[in-house]
């Protein structure tokens, strides 16, 4: 059976307004200037702490900064699932027309405990393969968590497909061998991709993913 491994915020799901109160109530905590909507949304994609790095101020040093972090961290994992959910047509897709044809995973730069916490709330028994990342290990685009899926499951790295929304999500695959797939309806705009990843036509809708996953499974 063939494997296609997801993303998880900008791809799966909608994590963007729990993310973003949660950057800025550590911001208000320290009296910095708070973000907004759209600066955070373009300040995801490399895990959490490079998410507060490109939020805070240049001027703040690394112990600083890590105090901002602690209390950005101890409000998301309280309020993480405030505003956040599954992107329009996603949990159709996943649970009546690709679980049982194919393997389905996920990989996140999110704590490995909270990603599994999201996954079986929002998709409760429906992902085979939910990978966060751990403190001292690399995150994405370095390819260590998604060789650890490959290795720990026996999987045939030919038969996995990536499924991504930045940059970020096809260097991800490309390190680690993998072909993807890019949608443009999560936390980069169609626009963004174009320059972004200028030889790559990227998905808009589920529906759309859905028929190109389905090529590639060739079910």
């Amino acid at each position: 059976m063939k494997t296609v491994i997801f993303d998880l915020d900008g791809t799966l799901l909608d994590t963007l307004v729990d993310l973003k109160n949660a950057v800025n109530h550590a911001l208000n905590y320290f009296n910095l200037p708070e973000k907004d909507l759209e600066f955070v949304r373009k300040a995801i994609g490399n895990g959490t702490t490079v998410l507060i790095k490109r939020c805070t101020p240049s001027s703040l040093n690394d112990d600083e900064r890590k105090k901002v972090f602690d209390v950005f961290k101890k409000y998301y994992l309280e309020h993480y699932d405030d505003y956040t959910h599954p992107y329009e047509g996603m949990k159709e897709m996943l649970e009546n027309k690709l679980k049982g044809k194919v393997s389905l995973g996920v990989v996140s730069n999110k704590d490995n405990d909270l990603v599994n916490k999201i996954i079986n709330k929002e998709f409760p028994g429906c992902f085979d393969i939910i990978q966060g990342s751990y403190l001292d290990h690399p995150k994405k685009p370095d390819p260590y968590l998604i060789n650890k899926i490959i290795k720990e499951n026996n999987l045939n790295r030919e038969e996995c497909l990536y499924v991504g929304d930045t940059d970020v999500d096809k260097d991800s695959a490309t390190n680690a061998g993998l072909p993807y797939l890019l949608v443009n309806y999560g936390y980069r705009t169609k626009e963004e991709m174009k320059k972004l990843c200028p030889n790559d036509t990227t998905i808009a809708d589920i529906d759309s993913l859905y028929n190109e996953i389905i090529k590639w499974v060739k079910l």
